[in-house]
């Protein structure tokens, strides 16, 4: 069975607010799910494009794949990055395109408070780049040290699909009948560069909520809109987070 895992990363509780507002995402739910709906005896191949998002959810991504009692695979179509990047190699094997790209970069937080705030952010953060450090050394044992891995996040390192393979990030490049591309592995990882890799690029769902709640009076929260007013009214509310972002 084939299923998407586009989009952002979010927690399993904002998922339905940020597609009612018609943001693309993906949580832990629709993993799990996707797991319980493969049929028997066959392969879970999930597609992805994603540069990310909510880091702990990517966790819980990862180790769902990891603990999936069916055979799994990834097919990185586009990007993996950010907290998409641990939660893909979760499955037993990631394939990617020749046009795919592989990122890593370290966690961030937003900080407000004196230095005692900032210090217990900056423990939180290396606590968190542990974490993804585990994940990645596992992925890619014999390949890459923990030390070169640390170094890769520090840069924010943007791969193309054939130094992932050489970092141990992906198993197989999609289409490469020769193994043409395979077969390069000289490093020519493109560093500094920033894009949108985290859930900074969505609204923030508690002013969506607040939002849908306007929206909606008295429905329950997983009800959409069903007439052209409240179809008007979600025009305008999209329009709205546009031009906050």
């Amino acid at each position: 069975m084939r299923t998407q895992m586009n989009g952002y990363v979010v927690p399993d509780d904002d998922a339905e607010t940020y597609r009612f507002f018609g943001f693309g995402v993906v949580s832990p739910k629709d993993v799990r799910q996707a797991i319980a709906d493969n049929p028997a005896g066959e392969t879970l191949t999930l597609e992805v494009n994603s540069g990310g998002g909510n880091m702990f959810a990517g966790y819980e991504i990862y180790t769902i794949l990891k603990a999936a009692t069916i055979p799994t695979e990834v097919e990185i179509q586009s990007l993996a990055g950010s907290a998409m990047s641990v939660a893909a190699i979760g499955a037993d094997v990631v394939r990617a395109s020749p046009v795919a790209q592989f990122m890593i970069h370290l966690p961030s937080l937003h900080t407000e408070g004196d230095s005692t705030e900032h210090k217990r952010s900056l423990a939180a953060l290396n606590s968190f780049k542990a974490s993804v450090l585990n994940a990645y050394e596992l992925k890619c044992a014999g390949k890459k040290t923990r030390s070169e891995l640390d170094a890769m996040l520090c840069a924010e390192t943007w791969l193309p699909v054939q130094d992932a393979i050489a970092a141990g990030f992906v198993d197989e490049v999609l289409y490469d009948d020769e193994g043409v591309i395979a077969a390069q592995a000289v490093m020519c990882a493109q560093t500094g560069i920033r894009a949108l890799a985290t859930a900074g690029g969505l609204p923030d769902i508690a002013e969506l909520r607040a939002r849908r709640a306007a929206m909606e009076p008295g429905k329950p929260p997983e009800n959409t809109p069903q007439d052209s007013g409240d179809a008007l009214a979600l025009a305008k509310a999209k329009l709205a987070l546009l031009k906050n972002m």
